[in-house]
């Protein structure tokens, strides 16, 4: 169902992005799990007391008392969020947007290709990327992780936390190419397909703060990520990877039917 040339294109169009962003995050990576240690988390707990606010809003509040906890609280309340998430909004403007905007979508649809495995073969391009970006992250930590600290890490509990980030990833990505699909024009789909997930991601840093904030959380999407009751092992975290999953899926089908209708008269 696949055109396995573009999909060949795609790939190499887009490795400098890729490797861009895992420099970028493993960077970052390979810092927090380098700055683990028990008796800093203490220190930092009385920064989360003197700045709450601020260090809530970025995710990362908690004591930590393993490595889990502390790759948890000091990545994946901020880093491991936003960083994939403008990967995906920069692959899917690459992967469509661009096309349309430069006109080349109609050279790819004058081809003997039906629209549906060209745009088919643009959105397993996407997933495909992602999947590399944060399976490479994942592979890195947990080296890091091993090589500093070993035998510290919960390996289940961490591929865990990676698999639901993962799915909450495939649900921006989702969000970013059903806009793509849908709109004829850049600033429409940073609006959207940018815009949401982004505003998303606002909603949760401001209900981190709790109070009267904290009902944001029913707005926003990234609820759904269940990163502490993993690392707490505080409860059965597949329903959510379960909607979340569902929710891709519907996104990535709604954006495959809407291409296939819309008029790309470009």
């Amino acid at each position: 169902m696949m055109v396995w040339t573009l999909f060949k294109r795609n790939m190499r169009s887009s490795l400098k992005i890729l490797i861009a962003l895992f420099a970028v995050i493993s960077m970052y990576t390979a810092v927090i799990v380098y700055m683990y240690n028990p008796e800093l988390s203490e220190m930092l707990s009385g920064y989360q007391e003197v700045l709450p606010d601020m260090m809530a809003v970025v995710g990362m509040t908690g004591i930590a008392t393993n490595i889990l906890e502390w790759i948890q609280i000091y990545l994946y309340g901020f880093i491991m969020i936003l960083f994939p998430m403008i990967f995906g909004i920069i692959v899917v403007n690459k992967l469509i947007m661009s096309y349309i905007d430069s006109g080349s979508m109609a050279s790819l649809l004058s081809s003997p290709h039906s629209r549906t495995r060209i745009i088919l073969t643009q959105a397993v391009t996407s997933v495909f990327l992602m999947f590399i970006l944060m399976a490479a992250v994942t592979l890195l930590g947990f080296f890091c992780s091993h090589a500093m600290f070993p035998g510290e890490l919960d390996t289940a509990r961490y591929i865990e936390l990676n698999a639901s980030l993962l799915l909450m990833q495939f649900m921006n990505l989702g969000i970013g190419f059903t806009a793509a699909c849908f709109c004829s024009e850049s600033r429409h789909f940073y609006l959207l397909g940018a815009g949401i997930p982004i505003l998303f991601f606002l909603f949760q840093m401001l209900s981190n703060m709790g109070g009267s904030m904290e009902k944001l959380k029913y707005f926003t999407l990234y609820t759904l990520f269940p990163a502490e009751k993993i690392v707490q092992a505080g409860g059965d975290v597949w329903p959510r990877n379960l909607i979340m999953a569902s929710i891709a899926l519907a996104l990535f089908a709604a954006g495959i039917l809407w291409f296939r209708r819309r008029d790309l008269s470009i």
